[in-house]
């Protein structure tokens, strides 16, 4: 895993090219072992990549090492995007993570029946009402509720999805070792028991705007579906996962306008930008995506 952590590192070797160079290789120790120019012949890496390759494979393993050690002693499983048991959902989600981290029941990424709901963090309390009727509904029906953590509309998303006794997955904007936000604690830690905590970043990274914004891609890329239950414009965080479940073909669901939902200004602008279906429970969800089969 030490190995793959570097070539992760070869700036310019994205996703695209990792999963182009292991059609030409059948290993990482034969990525790892082979020569420079036979490297160049393949077309993925370019001279500058190669350079930054070869000083990287000279770079010590320590602080990988130890990234691996403290992910075994905690329980975090580590995913590398050529590994068979990376999930399918993310492969075809376009940029998929290089590697992601998983703290908790890994299985749920396998799950059938997946959807994700998400929101303004500020919300009112229709819109609260909503998120947890439509998360409990969903639960009921055996899909595992995939949101963010943040506070407001995913909160409520989680913690109605435990409370029916269903199962929910938790997309991080930082390692393992920062809950964000921090009063989520508690409930992050439930998630870990009961759930499934997934992050594309090194547990010691504590996040940033970039990455909270970047997780959106994981959020509905690993979701049948998006219910987004009060935005704000759309430049708001919301509005950005919306853009982002729309350009991975997901279908994509709100409240109905007249059931007093604010902010509405963000799913005011996405059902005009986007065709967004406005529905009154989540049974219209479920019945939309089994008539979709």
């Amino acid at each position: 895993m030490a190995k793959w952590m570097k070539l992760t590192l070869v700036k310019g070797v994205g996703p695209k090219r990792l999963q182009q160079l292991f059609s030409h290789f059948d290993s990482i120790d034969s990525i790892f072992s082979a020569k420079a120019e036979d490297l160049l012949k393949t077309g993925v890496m370019t001279q500058d990549m190669v350079e930054n390759f070869e000083k990287l494979k000279a770079a010590s393993d320590e602080k990988f090492e130890s990234t691996i050690d403290y992910c075994a002693s905690n329980r975090i499983i580590i995913v590398a995007l050529v590994e068979n048991k990376y999930p399918a959902r993310l492969l075809g989600a376009g940029s998929p993570p290089c590697t992601i981290f998983l703290s908790g029941d890994a299985s749920l990424l396998n799950s059938p029946k997946t959807f994700a709901i998400v929101g303004a963090r500020a919300a009112n309390d229709a819109a609260m009402k909503f998120a947890h009727d439509s998360a409990q509904q969903l639960a009921n029906a055996g899909f595992v509720v995939v949101s963010g953590g943040a506070k407001g509309i995913d909160t409520q998303a989680h913690r109605s999805a435990l409370d029916a006794s269903g199962k929910t997955m938790v997309v991080m904007g930082t390692g393992f070792s920062y809950f964000y936000p921090d009063e989520n604690r508690r409930l992050f830690e439930e998630i870990q028991k009961k759930g499934l905590l997934i992050s594309e970043h090194l547990p010691n990274f504590p996040g940033d705007r970039i990455s909270f914004l970047q997780r959106n891609r994981i959020t509905s890329g690993l979701s049948d579906g998006l219910l987004f239950c009060a935005s704000e414009s759309l430049k708001s965080g919301t509005a950005t996962q919306v853009k982002i479940a729309h350009s991975q073909k997901k279908p994509l669901f709100c409240p109905a306008m007249d059931m007093g939902i604010f902010p509405s200004t963000g799913i005011k602008d996405a059902i005009a930008e986007y065709g967004v279906r406005q529905i009154r429970k989540a049974d219209e969800i479920i019945a939309a995506l089994e008539k979709a089969k």
